[in-house]
């Protein structure tokens, strides 16, 4: 089944570099994710870490962020450039719905997909902030793709990356960092700290469209109580590549769209949100010049209820 999504320049710039096989979209969600693991992120993996970068704040200002949110494909192009979230490990992995879930579309089971953990930039520059992407592959398809951040400014000095639950909806703050980056990213997106989740409860994993898309408005990341590391100063990226393959790494909780006055930024939103499945790592995580410079997350602007 071809995508029902328009071709924009940034795809056809990506196309023209042939990164990708021409006829990747159309490949199985598996071909598609054994291709990225095999043929481009372990043959990158890095010998050594590179060090971690500040958030390059100029760099972000001269990025064209509604590529960040047009972009279908899984690789961006080679003059792509990270201006925060630089550098990650990536696993592959699967989401395992609970029974009786009532969501839609990849909702409903996704047995193959990244997960990209990243911090927005040095932790000494702003404090240890960590943030995840999740790409979700879909036979014959564009794939789909979310964000998730613990919150603008992090959790301070508290290295342990899984300390704290991970939402694609966080509050402002009035810091200026986050303020000056929100700012930046509000060219792009009149809700610069939150990510809508359609584009995951549209189609299945086999790529049926659904006839009747329901898909949370909010979902929230909750960490295994069981993967925890120490709060001092060190390197994430040591403590993810001891995490095993079959790891349930979170708890995932949805809320349903908002009705009426619901206001999804209020902190008693979390008590209506329930359990809908979880996150479990396929692979061991992996540090790579590809996972840090090449795949691509697309991030999906956020629509107002």
């Amino acid at each position: 089944m071809q995508s029902s999504e328009k071709i924009t320049p940034f795809d056809q710039a990506i196309q023209a570099n042939d990164a990708l096989p021409s006829d990747y979209t159309a490949w199985n969600a598996d071909e598609k994710q054994r291709f990225l693991w095999h043929e481009r992120i372990l043959p990158s993996q890095y010998d050594r870490l590179p060090a971690l970068k500040k958030i390059d704040v100029i760099g972000l200002f001269l990025t064209v962020l509604n590529a960040k949110m047009d972009c279908t494909s899984d690789e961006a192009p080679r003059h792509w450039k990270k201006a925060i979230h630089a550098h990650a490990s990536v696993a592959t992995i699967k989401f395992v719905p609970v029974p009786d879930m009532p969501f839609t579309g990849l909702f409903k089971g996704a047995d193959y997909g990244l997960l990209r953990l990243s911090l927005t930039g040095k932790p000494d520059d702003r404090g240890f902030a960590p943030g995840l992407a999740v790409k979700f592959l879909i036979d014959g398809q564009p794939s789909a793709n979310f964000s998730a951040l613990v919150s603008l400014d992090g959790q301070g000095r508290n290295y342990n990356f899984f300390a704290h639950e991970f939402s694609n909806i966080v509050p402002v703050v009035n810091h200026l960092g986050p303020k000056l980056i929100n700012l930046i990213f509000r060219r792009a997106s009149r809700f610069p700290t939150k990510l809508d989740l359609q584009n995951l409860g549209a189609v299945d994993q086999n790529g049926r469209a659904e006839k009747a898309p329901h898909y949370p408005l909010r979902i929230f990341l909750v960490p295994n109580p069981s993967v925890q590391f120490v709060e001092t100063p060190h390197d994430f990226r040591t403590d993810l590549a001891t995490i095993s393959p079959g790891t349930p790494l979170f708890s995932v909780y949805g809320v349903e769209p908002a009705t009426g006055n619901d206001d999804v930024d209020r902190a008693d939103y979390r008590q209506k949100a329930q359990l809908i499945g979880s996150i479990e790592t396929t692979s061991e995580f992996v540090s790579s010049d590809y996972g840090d410079r090449r795949l691509f997350f697309r991030h999906q602007r956020f629509r107002s209820q």
